[in-house]
């Protein structure tokens, strides 16, 4: 055997003990992964229910119409039928008290099915890895083995390809549990996609319904929306509680001039500047005493002409009208 030779034989035989490691790692790892696929398993047969999950997705979306968020977080926690579906409801709950982003649940739902090839691509190279470290666990020991039955090496033959064929079952084994483990996984976290796309659907989706899908009512109405009835959680329903509005001040219609108080302990408004200049017997809005409050007869109660926009038009009666100006020269549009 020259030297080239020598070297690959050598190589080969490095290489007999991490392909050993790696196969028992590799067998450890498809064990968890059949144990995790059959707790994944029995969530889903004892939990998943079509029906549970459409109606906790509408008592959601009305408590979170009716601005009570922490029940409809406790109707969507309680879909715990799948791990991947927990994982996306966490992110998805977290959005709706942290970022509130309109585009961010559909972005989560991509998000998650990557994650989900994610946890098929563990399973799918096992499948590869297994037998090609069972067949390299099968040839490595096939050259010291042929040597042994050369030099009339018995034993040492015996051994080395116990370990070949050894390795060659383990290789196998864990191919074909990844293999199962894949199958099964995949149409599992399909449905997975599917439930929290419709869960989305209902959440947020259009209040549309077709009318072979709608009830009449007594009345002769179609429903636009099932009726859904939950209950209020107890941190809702402490911020929740009824608040107490303040009554209404009765204040008059029209300003009353700051007085004092008169002799029968009602209040006596101070003349204003008509009644200051004689004029107090007119009659008074809402009121029986002379200089009770302001009238629309008071010069302050008049319209300005820079506040009409209209006062270029002229008066509107210009017959009796007292002003010497023609129409339209621009005078108060309101007689006094």
């Amino acid at each position: 055997m020259n030297d080239l030779q020598q070297l690959i034989y050598d190589i080969s035989r490095i290489l007999l003990w991490p392909v050993l490691i790696a196969a028992i790692v590799c067998l450890v790892w498809v064990l968890i992964e059949c144990g995790v696929l059959l707790y994944e398993l029995w969530l889903r047969f004892r939990y998943r229910d079509l029906d549970a999950l459409e109606v906790r997705a509408l008592r959601a979306r009305m408590a979170f119409r009716d601005g009570k968020p922490r029940t409809a977080y406790r109707y969507l926690q309680e879909n715990n039928y799948s791990l991947v579906v927990v994982r996306f409801l966490y992110d998805l709950i977290r959005n709706y008290q942290t970022e509130r982003l309109a585009a961010k649940p559909l972005k989560l739902l991509q998000e998650y099915e990557f994650y989900t090839i994610k946890r098929l691509e563990r399973t799918r190279i096992l499948v590869r890895i297994g037998p090609i470290l069972g067949l390299m666990g099968t040839l490595i020991p096939l050259s010291p083995a042929l040597i042994g039955l050369a030099t009339g090496k018995m034993e040492e033959l015996s051994t080395n390809l116990v370990t070949a064929f050894s390795v060659t079952v383990i290789g196998l084994l864990i191919g074909g549990l990844a293999f199962v483990v894949s199958i099964v996984r995949d149409r599992m976290y399909s449905q997975d996609i599917s439930d929290m796309e419709y869960l989305l659907e209902l959440l947020e989706g259009d209040d549309v319904r077709l009318r072979s899908g709608r009830r009449l009512s007594k009345t002769g109405v179609w429903d636009t929306e099932a009726e859904v009835e939950y209950e209020i959680a107890d941190e809702d329903a402490e911020r929740t509680s009824i608040i107490t509005l303040p009554e209404t001040p009765n204040e008059p219609l029209l300003p009353v001039a700051v007085g004092s108080t008169d002799g029968n302990g009602g209040s006596r408004t101070t003349p204003t500047t008509s009644a200051a200049a004689g004029d107090t017997s007119r009659p008074v809005a809402g009121g029986t005493d002379k200089g009770d409050g302001l009238t629309f007869d008071d010069p302050s109660m008049d319209w300005n002409r820079y506040d009409d926009p209209f006062a270029d038009l002229g008066p509107i009666d210009p017959e009796g009208t007292d002003d010497p100006r023609p129409r339209g020269s621009g005078g108060p549009t309101r007689r006094r």
